[in-house]
């Protein structure tokens, strides 16, 4: 729990802080760095991509209900480092986006990948992507990780 909790906490105060810096010190500008990033600040009143943009109701309902799904599944489950760390970056990413959109009716976007120009996140964004990645492959990959509570307790009764 501990682990799961400090992921947490380190996703969200590093998507708090570096939302903080965009906000305060890049404004309007566009910063490139090289070929592969630039830092522009945008606002995103929709969810990934800008679907749903504008559907205030949509866009508190629809992560909270993922979220208490994903809740629910993973609760049926021996918690490894593993699931932990990959649930803690979910999560924490999970927060740092809710309470924006929650308090100021937005998400603040400052990561563009020119390349993909259809594509702006913020740090919350990438630490939800990266821990669902390693979810997606702890079901490929490492079936330790999805052992039910309940037979793991059936079995160290016997």
């Amino acid at each position: 729990m501990m682990l799961f909790l400090g992921i947490a906490f380190a996703a969200m105060g590093l998507d708090v802080l570096t939302k903080l810096l965009t906000s305060q010190l890049l404004g309007e500008k566009i910063v490139r760095l090289g070929w592969l990033i630039e830092l522009r600040q945008t606002q995103n009143t929709g969810m990934a991509f800008g679907m749903l943009s504008g559907q205030w109701l949509a866009n508190i309902l629809m992560p909270l209900a993922v979220v208490f799904a994903g809740w629910m599944l993973m609760r049926r489950y021996r918690v490894t480092s593993f699931t932990a760390m990959s649930c803690g970056l979910v999560a924490g990413g999970f927060v740092g986006n809710f309470a924006q959109r929650l308090l100021l009716g937005y998400v603040l976007d400052m990561i563009y990948f020119p390349w993909l120009p259809f594509f702006v996140c913020n740090v919350a964004d990438i630490c939800i992507c990266f821990g669902v990645a390693l979810l997606a492959f702890s079901l490929l990959f490492r079936p330790q990780d999805w052992q039910e509570k309940t037979r793991s307790a059936k079995d160290a009764q016997n």
